[in-house]
């Protein structure tokens, strides 16, 4: 394998080190690199596209002597990459700023409608059929009828128990909080429904999808581990940015101005996602402070969510204004 890679990235490999079972680095005369193992070559088309936009914010692989960023040997499909020296880890929430500007560059520089304006992308002109958005549909819709059975489970067998336990009287008193996330949930997949009717068109972009606190390199100007980059709605990654700023404890509506202000999102593409965020996620353990701490999540949760679409009704009552 070390005569294959030198002799396709003429390079001269002095040691390699592991780092984890599909990364090692490489220590060369010409300086360090990695050496990644992918499944498969569907990245090779992802990280083409990302190099026609120009973003070098996503760290690419070096192309090979054969032109490819995805090389193949024996079944084996694996990239060399720029070695980056890991930086001692900066404040999250400075991080999250330097993590949602760049994809909202990312987005709206790769999106579907900016790329069909480039004569060099015409050739990759995407169709989303009906079908790729009804599936979107049905798996909102199963993950509303999974909390909603679980619900009334638990509501069935409480009616049923003389006594109640902390956890389930704790459960009664949230009932309605729950079951009203529950019922907006199902009102923005229908309002998602219509906008997809008015909109005809899915916007789709290079989505990253692989958020982590360590991939984001703020002093070298660079993210790191592209192995989950899609073609996909931009919604995918902000539901995930969503959750990481909650979790984070930092303030969803700066980061989402920040956002918006680069990639307004369109009415459709807000239903979509708070579709996705009300429904509840909603479980029940056997331990009672397990049981109680996990209802108090997923309520304080649901409040976010709540402040969240205000933030968005605001922003869309904003623009309507203007």
């Amino acid at each position: 394998m070390k005569d294959i890679i030198e002799s396709r990235y003429n390079i001269k490999i002095n040691a390699i080190i592991k780092i984890t079972n599909k990364s090692y680095k490489l220590m060369c005369e010409e300086g360090n690199f990695v050496l990644k193992y992918h499944n498969d070559q569907t990245l090779e088309t992802i990280f083409s596209r990302l190099s026609m936009i120009n973003n070098d914010v996503f760290l690419l692989p070096i192309k090979s002597y054969n032109g490819n960023y995805i090389e193949t040997f024996q079944n084996l499909y694996f990239a060399i990459y720029p070695f980056i020296n890991d930086e001692v880890l900066l404040n999250k929430d400075i991080r999250l700023h330097f993590y949602v500007k760049a994809l909202a560059y990312l987005h709206h520089s790769s999106s579907y409608k900016a790329i069909a304006n480039l004569h060099l992308w015409s050739h990759y002109s995407i169709k989303v059929s009906d079908g790729f958005f009804n599936e979107s549909l049905d798996y909102l819709e199963n993950q509303c009828d999974k909390v909603d059975a679980t619900i009334t489970s638990r509501i069935e067998r409480i009616e049923r128990e003389e006594y109640h336990s902390p956890s389930d009287w704790y459960f009664l008193m949230n009932y309605d909080h729950i079951k009203k996330a529950l019922d907006e949930a199902r009102r923005r997949i229908d309002n998602l429904e219509d906008a997809w009717k008015e909109e005809k068109n899915l916007n789709l972009s290079l989505t990253y999808q692989n958020f982590d606190y360590s991939h984001i390199l703020v002093k070298q100007n660079k993210i790191i581990s592209l192995d989950k980059m899609a073609l996909a709605p931009s919604i995918y990654d902000l539901r995930q940015l969503f959750n990481e700023a909650y979790i984070s404890k930092i303030d969803i509506a700066s980061l989402i101005k920040e956002y918006m202000d680069i990639n307004p999102l369109q009415k459709y593409e807000k239903e979509w996602l708070l579709a996705f965020l009300f429904i509840p996620s909603i479980t029940h353990v056997n331990d009672e402070i397990k049981d109680i701490n996990l209802l108090f999540k997923c309520l304080n949760r649901l409040t976010s969510v709540e402040s969240f679409a205000n933030l968005l009704t605001e922003e869309e009552t904003s623009e309507e204004s203007n």
